[in-house]
């Protein structure tokens, strides 16, 4: 894919990154790399976004064990949307963003990434039920006698 289509996604990668680093090792790096960036808004936008990022990883940090993935989720969800906000307004943003995920991942092989969007929609007609557990999904039709 080339970098055009992918600034279209850069969000999500880039919080999937963050999350990752949020969570891991590597989150010094990526703090002050990311704290930079941020910076192309302002001191005080960088400012109010680190910050932010620090009370988000006080609480993913601080999570149940059991509650982790799920805030895991939330937070990268929400920070895909902060991130792609700047990438739209700023292509060249969104490349440094996705060059510098790139470059993490591969400094960073233990960070897969951990957090995924699961959609699921389903629809039963009739006499037919489905039942939705996690990520599974069992579809039970009953057999007309």
């Amino acid at each position: 894919m080339d970098v055009s289509g992918e600034l279209a996604t850069v969000g999500v990668a880039g919080a999937s990154a963050l999350v990752a680093a949020m969570a891991g090792d590597g989150w010094s790096g990526f703090h002050s790399w990311i704290g930079r960036w941020f910076g192309r808004g302002g001191e005080d936008a960088a400012a109010r976004q680190l910050a932010r990022l620090d009370r988000d990883r006080e609480a993913l940090l601080a999570a149940p064990e059991d509650e982790a993935e799920g805030r895991a989720g939330d937070f990268s969800a929400a920070w895909a949307v902060r991130l792609q906000d700047v990438a739209d307004e700023d292509p060249d943003a969104g490349r440094a963003l996705l060059e510098f995920v790139r470059q993490w991942r591969a400094d960073h092989p233990e960070a897969e990434p951990r957090v995924s969007v699961v959609r699921q929609r389903a629809e039963a007609k009739g006499k037919a039920r489905i039942t939705q557990v996690g990520r599974d999904q069992t579809i039970v039709k009953r057999e007309q006698s």
